[in-house]
């Protein structure tokens, strides 16, 4: 960690963030948790998936704790659902 780093703490769930962290969002003065930051619909379920390095999906939706992403199959789309806490 750099010494000219800031930590921060998630507005929702209290997880340390450091502002160098790609899997930290700031909207306005609070600071969030990829995933608190997905359950406030601040970012959406493709941005998370590609921030979590599954880069694979054409589309994606939330619902209730889970992302359904949907990944180019043949003519169609398979689909693949990710429990998040």
């Amino acid at each position: 960690m750099n010494m000219a780093e800031k930590t921060y703490v998630c507005t929702d769930c209290n997880e340390l963030i450091h502002d160098s962290d790609p899997h930290a969002v700031w909207n306005n003065s609070e600071h969030f948790c990829l995933n608190c930051a997905l359950k406030r619909g601040i970012i959406g379920p493709l941005y998370w998936l590609d921030t979590c390095g599954i880069g694979i999906y054409h589309h994606a939706t939330y619902n209730n704790g889970t992302i359904t992403g949907f990944q180019k199959w043949g003519r169609g789309y398979r689909k693949d659902e990710i429990k998040i806490e």
